[in-house]
């Protein structure tokens, strides 16, 4: 088991608008139903840098200092009370919870060393599986699972982690596989028993049929709606999830043309948000924010004529459901243990230590193809490195 050998950091936001300062963070021991992890490898999310920029326009209720993240894989240090699936060392992937508004709590983001988890939003990592590797999958698991399979959403049927579902011959559309929710939503979907239609670069097609979609669609050709509706064919159409942004009307003019659910769910948004700036946003909202406005109004008027129920995804979501709060454990720990879940897309490393997560929340930015930007965290001082009597304690966490 690893431990600290100093006080562990954060990479802390004081407050919006404002850079990551790293920084110590509070010793915490987890609580009842939670787990202290030593993260090694953390992902990156637009919604971190877009938390960041965008401050109480998208979480008003986010109280700083925070520490952002969502995605992180490590080894477990601790364990509270009332934790059965996991003992110290322990390697894990999982969601962390820090800028959730049910928990928004700087203990529990996933930017630093040492982070508490819900055991719920954890799954053991298996062997050969690297922690940079796994660091792709949390949050981009969760919002795939959220919009195909919540009544809310899609509400599909759901898959099973230890059985090939049988094909009921209905059709998912997936708008942007080759992004992190993408290759998990194709997975999922397939598991499920569906028929995947995929779109994505052409020179991600390979990517896309790996992970189980039975037609790709370049979504660059102008006419991709029409290639999509030609795949799908006579067969129904269950339902679409729209991941790449700009690409709802698109997808609502799919589900209004074939036959079966007129259903959307949107994990995307009309313009990109990644590239709000820091400082002097005058000029960025007053471009930007109206155009966002007409894009959501456009949409809406778009679906209703189309007769198309659509709705907005919030990932973490999902654990707020019977089904969801036991997705991690249920689901995804034994599919990837026998190899029926992929981690996915490949991890795009972009630094090392709490100090690169700024620049690789700038290399998210500018834009990448079937590649997830993850940070690895330096391995700490072992259990017998530490001098007898030495060991960090951790001092109780505070009530969620």
């Amino acid at each position: 088991m690893h431990m600290p050998s100093t006080n562990p950091r954060a990479a802390w936001l004081h407050a919006a608008r404002q850079p990551l300062r790293v920084d110590q963070a509070p010793r915490t021991a987890p609580g009842r139903g939670e787990i202290l992890v030593r993260n090694r490898a953390v992902a990156i999310n637009p919604f971190d840098g877009i938390v960041q920029s965008l401050g109480s326009l998208v979480t008003p209720w986010l109280r700083y200092p925070a520490v952002l993240g969502s995605d992180l894989a490590g080894e477990v240090l601790a364990v509270g009370p009332g934790v059965s699936r996991f003992a110290p060392g322990d390697r894990v992937l999982g969601l962390a919870l820090g800028v959730e508004k049910a928990a928004n709590r700087p203990v529990e983001g996933a930017f630093q060393e040492c982070v508490i988890l819900r055991e719920a939003c954890a799954a053991r990592m298996p062997p050969g599986l690297a922690f940079e590797q796994a660091a792709v999958l949390p949050l981009a698991f969760a919002t795939a699972a959220c919009g195909l399979f919540l009544s809310g959403h899609l509400g599909l049927r759901r898959p099973s982690p230890d059985r090939v579902s049988p094909a009921c011959g209905d059709s998912v559309l997936v708008w942007g596989a080759a992004t992190s929710v993408g290759s998990c939503a194709v997975q999922l979907a397939a598991a499920a028993g569906y028929r995947v239609i995929a779109t994505c670069s052409a020179h991600n097609f390979e990517h896309a049929r790996s992970l189980g979609a039975t037609a790709c669609v370049d979504y660059h050709d102008p006419a991709a709606a029409a290639r999509v509706v030609e795949a799908i064919g006579g067969s129904p159409l269950a339902g679409v999830l729209c991941v790449a942004v700009g690409a709802g009307g698109a997808c609502i003019d799919v589900a209004g043309r074939c036959a079966g659910a007129r259903r959307v769910a949107m994990a995307s948004v009309p313009v990109s948000l990644v590239d709000a700036p820091l400082e002097a946003q005058f000029r960025w909202n007053l471009g930007r924010l109206p155009r966002l406005a007409l894009g959501f109004a456009g949409l809406a008027l778009r679906a209703r004529l189309r007769a198309v129920r659509t709705s907005s995804i919030w990932g973490t979501a999902v654990i707020h459901d019977p089904w969801g709060a036991r997705l991690f454990e249920d689901f995804l720990e034994p599919a990837l243990a026998s190899g029926r879940f992929q981690a996915a897309p490949r991890p795009l490393v972009a630094g090392t230590g709490l100090e690169a997560i700024p620049a690789a929340m700038q290399r998210l930015a500018q834009g990448v193809s079937a590649r997830k930007v993850v940070v690895s965290l330096p391995v700490p001082m072992t259990a017998s490195d530490w001098p007898a009597g030495t060991a960090p304690e951790y001092t109780s966490a505070s009530a969620h």
